[in-house]
């Protein structure tokens, strides 16, 4: 089957999406599919440059758009782009992607669309997107990444039935041949300390503030911060006064399974509101890609007790499972996990054997292929924007 996939994000960026969609298109690659993946080029990256830093195979085509830093010039410009390399291409069995207006704009009569969900849209010109594309008799299917965001579509749009959205999870590959980065790394801090990690965004409510807690009635323990944007982490490290927690900065995809796999313990500590950089919670409906990959490492997990998160983690089988804002409970689970380091092993194999059954990328692409062409009813209903 021949997919265009619009991906809605920069190649390469520190965009969870920017990881989705490279990863999709793999597992869709891998499958056999001929993929073309359509995104803005950050920085003018060439194509082999970003398969290395997503550690992802050339199993399928990147098309790029230069990206200008004027928000309407800019989006113009990569329709138009879009556009023209699709009018060299043959005609697709399938558009796919994160991106409403590039689908609603773009898709060729009488093609398939699948539209992955991984929010409600905000901004008028993605409602209005939204709106042309519910209508359109083509779009097969919505995939939600979790059922809290799936009842939120249900909310917004009334008239839509639960049969026409499917809730996909993100997802890990179960293996990283990180045949671009040397597979160990040396940590910042104490020899033969236990290394608790993070990995993720640093925006308020995804939990940077519990670590510092964490870390300063836990001073026997060394905590490891990776990810956050250059400015971010630049104010963390001249602001930081605890001398047990190192930040690490933004690390390309395929180099974080090497970090994973030197903590002793991995931390998700989102909060119950937490804030992308557009200001707007996000914690309602957060398919959280780090657990994922926590799982991929075979790490034990500490995890907020979330109702998005109660969805894929159940708690002391392969995770433990805590509130959210309590940094004594948080600093107990990490206690009880260096303090039996037999129940800690069994946790992170849990969670591997969770991946590998149900949340691998090949199994989310086969899943969601299955669902949608076995939709035979078109997706007409109203939305309620109000």
């Amino acid at each position: 089957m021949k997919i265009f996939y619009f991906s809605g994000t920069k190649l390469p960026s520190q965009n969870p999406t920017s990881v989705h969609a490279m990863k999709m298109a793999q597992a869709f690659g891998m499958a056999g599919h001929d993929v073309t993946v359509f995104a803005k080029s950050l920085n003018n990256a060439a194509s082999e440059d970003i398969f290395k830093i997503y550690n992802t195979q050339p199993c399928f085509k990147l098309h790029l758009s230069s990206n200008i830093k004027i928000p309407l010039i800019s989006a113009a410009k990569k329709t138009m782009d879009f556009s023209r390399k699709m009018a060299k291409l043959d005609k697709p069995d399938l558009v796919y992607g994160h991106d409403p207006i590039a689908l609603a704009l773009l898709a060729p009569e009488g093609t398939q669309i699948i539209f992955e969900a991984h929010n409600i849209p905000r901004f008028s010109a993605h409602r209005m997107a939204m709106n042309k594309l519910i209508k359109n008799p083509d779009l097969k299917c919505i995939i939600a990444a979790s059922d809290v965001l799936k009842q939120e579509l249900l909310r917004v749009y009334p008239n839509l039935n639960s049969e026409q959205i499917f809730v996909a999870h993100d997802g890990a590959d179960l293996t990283n041949t990180l045949n671009q980065y040397d597979t160990t790394v040396t940590l910042k801090g104490r020899d033969d300390c236990y290394n608790v990690g993070y990995a993720g965004a640093l925006h308020p409510g995804k939990g940077l503030a519990l670590i510092s807690r964490l870390a300063r009635i836990r001073p026997n323990y060394d905590f490891h911060v990776l990810g956050g944007t250059d400015k971010q982490v630049e104010t963390h490290r001249q602001t930081n006064t605890l001398r047990n927690l190192y930040f690490y900065g933004h690390r390309d995809h395929a180099e974080v399974i090497a970090y994973l796999k030197t903590f002793d313990v991995c931390l998700a500590p989102y909060q119950h509101r937490a804030l992308i950089k557009t200001g707007r919670n996000t914690t309602r409906w957060i398919s959280p890609m780090k657990i994922f990959e926590y799982m991929a490492a075979q790490k034990p997990i500490i995890c907020s007790n979330l109702p998005v998160i109660n969805e894929i983690l159940d708690h002391n089988h392969n995770a433990v499972i805590v509130p959210a804002s309590n940094e004594e409970k948080w600093g107990d689970a990490i206690d009880m996990l260096k303090n039996d380091p037999e129940f800690a092993e069994n946790l992170g194999i849990n969670a591997f054997n969770s991946l590998e059954e149900n949340y691998t990328w090949d199994k989310r692409a086969h899943a969601i292929l299955e669902f949608a062409l076995s939709t035979k009813s078109p997706m007409l209903f109203t939305c309620r924007t109000g």
